[in-house]
């Protein structure tokens, strides 16, 4: 029966659906209300907040934001960047590469930081071969939203998921034995990329472009100690949040071992004191943690008030209770509601669901978590307000004088979607279904 807590968490999701979407009000704002509307009507309670809210992941965005800031003041994406346009020369080949570079960097980095850190390189590279930017700036932001879940330190759905499951870091990469996240994304975007590239070579005649190599030093201007610190204290925190069950840590402490050790290392040891002020400075995202604390809180009200469970009911009475039929649905929901919709709310709203779904088919409530981020991650690009990695490409070619209608965004990016959202569903099916 529909309560009147029932009505004012509906209203609230489509309330939040549309603000996002036209992107228009700041995070922090749609947050905010979300969390008053909550308490002023009596929907939640300031326990329920405590309760709901899952601060450990928070801790952990947090620190992923500052580690990305000082991983991009170390220079470790541009010496990578520098590796591949000093060896290739075909444009076709480095479209490929350049993208594809783009997607294994978002699995260590915010993606939005992916497409500022690859398109003033890309938008160069073009330059110099003569080849339109356009293309290869929108697959750097189609490559780099697909790899977000392939790791738990990727993107916050990740996060969220892993933190709601308690998974650990290899647990994305191989899961009771099966393949998971890590290959379910990767592989579709390696052949998606190889794809696109090849689409790409057709529209814009590269092939009539002649082959050029660009000499340079790869390490000029680099802070080569910079880069091995980085470097180091990545592995570091990947292995902590590897054995973090093991050891009984939580996702917070991992992240401050990453970030303290590297801050502290370019302070004591380099008195380099700008590069960690600008990485707190930039990477203390307060927008997202704000935004984050009201979805997190709509979403415990909507399992509180019995909504989660009753739309699991329903996907389970239209599948019949066939995990094929139920994780299809799912995939192929994600990827419509990706489209037109930050995943990041999307992922955190349906968790719940993805319990009930579970214990009504008495199945591993993560192999139905796998099939919800599937959808989410790999179909999340299809137009530039669906991600906001596309929308950033989109304004960085408005600046450069490249003006991108939704349409051409849409041409563009579907074929790129198309194969992978089929070729991982298909992996999806083929490891946790069939096999």
């Amino acid at each position: 029966m529909l309560t009147i807590y029932n009505g004012v968490i509906i209203g609230l999701l489509i309330l939040m659906v549309v603000l996002v979407a036209s992107n228009k009000v700041s995070r922090w704002i749609i947050g905010v209300i979300l969390l008053v509307v909550l308490l002023l009507t009596g929907t939640t309670t300031i326990n329920d907040v405590v309760e709901f809210v899952d601060w450990d992941v928070l801790g952990l965005i947090l620190g992923m934001g500052i580690f990305t800031v000082l991983l991009e003041e170390s220079g470790l994406m541009e010496l990578t960047a520098r590796f591949i346009r000093t060896r290739i020369g075909s444009p076709e080949t480095i479209v490929f590469w350049i993208i594809l570079l783009a997607g294994l960097v978002s699995i260590i980095l915010e993606n939005v930081t992916v497409v500022l850190l690859f398109a003033p390189i890309a938008y160069r590279l073009s330059k110099k071969l003569g080849i339109n930017p356009v293309p290869v700036i929108i697959g750097i932001a189609l490559s780099s939203n697909m790899a977000g879940s392939a790791t738990m330190i990727g993107d916050p759905p990740a996060i969220i998921t892993a933190g709601y499951f308690n998974l650990a870091f290899m647990d994305f990469i191989w899961y009771h034995g099966r393949p998971s996240m890590f290959f379910l994304t990767l592989i579709p975007m390696i052949v998606s990329c190889y794809v696109y590239s090849k689409i790409t070579s057709k529209q814009e005649k590269y092939y009539d472009k002649p082959s050029e190599i660009i000499r340079e030093n790869i390490w000029h201007g680099l802070d080569k100690l910079f880069i091995y610190e980085a470097i180091l204290f990545l592995s570091i925190k990947i292995t902590l949040l590897s054995i973090r069950h093991l050891i009984h840590i939580p996702l917070t402490l991992a992240a401050l071992v990453g970030v303290g050790g590297l801050s502290l290392t370019r302070i004591i040891g380099h008195h380099d004191i700008e590069s960690v002020k600008k990485a707190f400075r930039k990477g203390v995202d307060l927008d997202i943690i704000i935004f984050l604390i009201g979805v997190f809180v709509l979403s415990g009200a909507f399992a509180k008030h019995g909504l989660a469970a009753a739309v699991a009911e329903s996907i389970l009475s239209i599948s019949s209770d066939n995990l094929f039929i139920v994780t299809s649905l799912l995939i192929w929901l994600s990827v419509a509601i990706s489209a037109v919709m930050d995943n990041t709310p999307y992922v955190v709203t349906m968790l719940p669901i993805v319990k009930y779904i579970a214990l009504g088919l008495h199945v591993d409530p993560v192999v139905v978590a796998w099939a919800l981020l599937v959808g989410a991650t790999l179909g999340g690009s299809i137009t530039y307000i669906g991600a906001s990695a596309n929308l950033v490409a989109v304004k960085i070619l408005e600046k450069k004088g490249y003006r991108v209608t939704f349409g051409e965004f849409i041409k563009r990016s579907l074929p790129f979607n198309l194969v992978n959202v089929l070729l991982g569903w298909f992996l999806y099916t083929l490891f946790w279904i069939i096999y």
